[in-house]
């Protein structure tokens, strides 16, 4: 090593301080009861924060949801027809030859 490498470790080495090592050094460890607790009110905070900024499009988009669902949806007698044609239908639900000809 050159002089200034071995200034450099010297001076690096001289920094370390073993009260560091522990588990909260960095801040890192588990959090306390009373961190816990104000994350959890931030969290709570935040949501209901979101759920006001968004409430208006929210609802929007629900009455668009259901006004799909009914706009869908057919006449009580079509879906019976529809349904007894699938009784007598479901082993083999495709046309054949014969029922072409036979109408």
């Amino acid at each position: 090593m050159s002089d200034g490498e071995d200034d450099q470790a010297d001076s690096e080495a001289n920094m370390y301080d073993p009260s560091l090592d522990g588990p909260d050094s960095m801040g890192f460890g588990l959090p306390t009861e009373s961190e816990r607790s104000l994350m959890e009110r931030v969290r709570q905070e935040l949501k209901h924060e979101l759920k006001q900024g968004y409430k208006e499009k929210l609802i929007d988009i629900r009455e668009e949801i259901l006004r799909k669902r009914r706009a869908g949806k057919l006449p009580g007698d079509t879906t019976s027809t529809l349904k007894a044609w699938w009784q007598s239908h479901s082993k083999w639900p495709y046309p054949t030859i014969y029922s072409i000809v036979t109408r």
